[in-house]
């Protein structure tokens, strides 16, 4: 018989658990792509106030 760690829930989502990954990585990988995007939005702004001379 599997020992469940927590009681079973009434709410039916909490049993269904969909992933079981380490939420940092989701986390690392939604940070890294927002500062990417705004990086890219930021070095062409700089670009086109730098050739607009």
């Amino acid at each position: 018989m599997a020992h469940s760690v927590r009681p079973p829930s009434e709410n039916a989502f909490e049993n269904d658990i969909q992933s079981k990954r380490n939420d940092a990585i989701d986390s690392a990988v939604g940070f890294i792509a927002s500062f990417g995007f705004f990086a890219t939005l930021f070095v062409i702004g700089v670009l086109i106030k730098f050739l607009s001379l």
